[in-house]
């Protein structure tokens, strides 16, 4: 008896060890294919820089014919193309990537007492931020003065009596409204850092009270999202909740679920306190369920409309790697692993990545605004740089600590 035991138990050992030997390969080819992925990323960004040529001209949303539309630098997206370029420089360490992120970098100075704008997180966090982490060749006394007066423009928006910062944007009009929109999750970071480096310390408050409404006020009890709620300006009740960018008012559109998951991995980043990692955990499980085979979330997770958006995916896919060091539950930890290398997966693959790199953009097949027919299946600047977010956070816990 005990030597079939122990039979048994050897086989089951050595398959073990082949299933394990197997999974190191599949690592192996599939770190490989991840690396060649950076290295065509970034050929992209050369690429781009000879085509756009001016650093005040940024990219906004692609064409269909891969090429970019540019805009000047009072638009929301105007940060992403100089974060794609620092995003570089950190994959490859080429210093030729820190000179052009700087360029254009400066050229979004003017932009910090913009008061048209609930975004001045996006612009600024991926530009001046990320060069203040990462680069020593900068004048880091101007770069953080820069950083504190985008901070103090954004907590003016800050209404007391809804506890939210609020936005300018809506399609539809209620009178005495005071609209706010779930993509403002992702400018509380630079509350936070602000708060950090000099700047009011209410700020940080400020970060917290916005996070903690938007999880009480878009959340749905099954993890799904609303866009955007509105608010009684008198009395901060609310008036409705709905979609601006969705298919419905009671569906879930996925890149604004992204925009609020990735917001609360960074709001417990900061404050370590664990009702925002409980919060990323419950909207993130959300958004897994509602993933197709590839990883590529549909532009809205619950519409019949089967339209893939890339944008999403990327977005979830750095922010879930963020969030799956955190995670002390190794079966949950393992499940989180393997969706966003499933992501990435595709994210490198034909039909997303685009292979011609003599073509500006590096992902195809986001979708900006579903109702306008040239805003579907086209790239689009956030889309590049959180898919260069999640190859940089994925090269430095996957590759380089191999």
């Amino acid at each position: 008896m005990h030597i079939i035991k122990g039979v048994i138990l050897s086989v089951l050992l050595m398959s073990s060890t082949i299933t394990l030997a197997a999974s190191n390969e599949d690592d192996a080819a599939f770190n490989k294919r991840i690396s060649q992925a950076i290295q065509a990323s970034l050929s992209h960004l050369e690429t781009s820089v000879a085509l756009i040529k001016d650093p005040n001209l940024f990219p906004t949303y692609g064409n269909h014919d891969l090429t970019w539309q540019l805009n000047k630098s009072h638009k929301w997206t105007a940060g992403f193309y100089p974060g794609a370029l620092w995003q570089g420089y950190q994959l490859s360490g080429d210093t030729r990537f820190q000179e052009w992120a700087k360029q254009w970098t400066e050229s979004l100075a003017d932009q910090t007492h913009d008061t048209g704008s609930h975004d001045l997180g996006f612009k600024f966090m991926a530009t001046y931020g990320q060069a203040l982490a990462i680069s020593h060749d900068i004048d880091v006394g101007a770069y953080q003065q820069i950083m504190l007066f985008a901070a103090n423009t954004l907590a003016d928006r800050y209404h007391k009596n809804i506890q939210l910062l609020s936005s300018d944007w809506d399609d539809k009009y209620f009178e005495n409204s005071i609209p706010v929109v779930i993509d403002i999750m992702m400018n509380l970071e630079l509350l936070l850092w602000a708060a950090e480096n000099g700047g009011d310390t209410q700020w940080a408050e400020i970060a917290k009270d916005h996070a903690l409404k938007t999880y009480q006020d878009f959340i749905r009890e099954d993890g799904s999202s609303y866009h955007i709620v509105r608010y009684n300006k008198t009395t901060g009740e609310v008036i409705n909740k709905g979609t601006l960018q969705g298919d419905g008012d009671e569906t879930t559109w996925s890149r604004g679920h992204t925009w609020i998951i990735y917001g609360m991995v960074v709001m417990y980043r900061y404050t370590h306190d664990d009702i925002y990692l409980q919060y990323a955990q419950t909207l993130t499980d959300y958004f897994i369920k509602q993933l197709p085979d590839d990883g590529i979330a549909m532009w809205d997770l619950d519409s019949k409309v089967l339209q893939p958006d890339t944008s999403a995916s990327a977005i979830f896919a750095s922010a879930l790697i963020e969030l799956s060091g955190y995670i002390q539950q190794q079966t949950k930890q393992a499940a989180y692993i393997q969706t966003y290398k499933r992501i990435l997966n595709s994210l490198i693959s034909t039909p997303y990545f685009i292979k011609d790199i003599t073509k500006a953009p590096i992902i195809n097949k986001s979708v900006h605004y579903y109702t306008k027919p040239n805003a579907i299946d086209v790239p689009a600047i956030f889309t590049d740089y959180y898919f260069l977010e999640a190859l940089n956070r994925y090269q430095q816990k996957h590759i380089h600590n191999h």
